[in-house]
């Protein structure tokens, strides 16, 4: 079982029951350990089945509903809605409400390329340690080639003459991110990140857009089939000078 798999069969795991003895859902668990990614989905995924189970709860039930509800039963004919009891109309309305909050308020799944940034920043700030630290760009290459990571992006410019460290290799909701790592002359790292276009709906342009994210400086654009995201501390003429 992959990690997608994982997902859909977590999708319907509840908190405090006894869904953990399904087979199916104990493979899924125990995949959890192995992706720190999907373990965050699933920490939030119970966060939200305990907040929408406490909240049902809090919605008090109608004054005397047992004995409504089984005087009803003893009624043969049809019952027509527009004469119903007020009760009866508002327990529908609490039903129908409750309905539309699991869906308003279910988490949205992160697939987006500000959710991308996000992630990569949080990788660069926590000071990744490099899977491969070699100054030679073929073997950074070679590296990412042979775990499925891009290994033919094209380093712009401003790049090509930095010092090149090494890099790593990261994934992204089970898309491979080759991370290529450079000393941009005073001991502090510039991060490029590079994956596949198709793992976000909404990839930048050609043209690179520079974002400011969580002190740390961002530029982004699309290449081909590749999506780029240049990642360092703050400094004057970023753009300019690394593009």
């Amino acid at each position: 079982m992959n990690s997608q798999q994982a997902k859909q069969v977590l999708l319907l795991y509840r908190p405090g029951s006894d869904d953990a003895r399904d087979p199916e859902v104990a493979a899924a668990l125990e995949q959890i350990q192995w992706d720190p990614e999907l373990r965050n989905w699933f920490e939030e995924h119970c966060a939200f089945q305990v907040a929408m189970k406490r909240k049902f709860r809090q919605i008090p039930a109608p004054v005397r509903l047992r004995e409504r509800l089984l005087a009803e039963r003893r009624i043969t004919r049809p019952a027509v809605w527009g004469r119903g009891p007020v009760w009866m109309a508002a327990a529908a309305v609490l039903v129908i409400l409750a309905v539309l909050a699991v869906f308003w308020s279910r988490p949205r799944t992160p697939d987006r390329f500000a959710d991308f940034r996000g992630r990569m920043v949080r990788t660069a700030l926590r000071q990744y340690s490099m899977d491969i630290v070699t100054n030679d760009m073929q073997q950074v290459r070679q590296f990412m080639a042979r775990r499925g990571a891009p290994s033919d992006y094209v380093l712009p410019r401003g790049l090509q003459g930095l010092s090149l460290t090494g890099g790593g290799l990261l994934t992204w909701r089970n898309t491979p991110v080759a991370m290529v790592c450079f000393d941009r002359g005073d001991g502090r790292m510039l991060y490029l990140f590079v994956m596949d276009r198709s793992a976000v709906k909404d990839a930048p342009p050609v043209t690179p857009g520079v974002v400011t994210a969580n002190k740390l400086v961002t530029a982004s654009w699309t290449r081909g089939d590749r999506t780029y995201l240049l990642a360092g501390p703050e400094e004057a003429g970023f753009a300019s000078k690394y593009l």
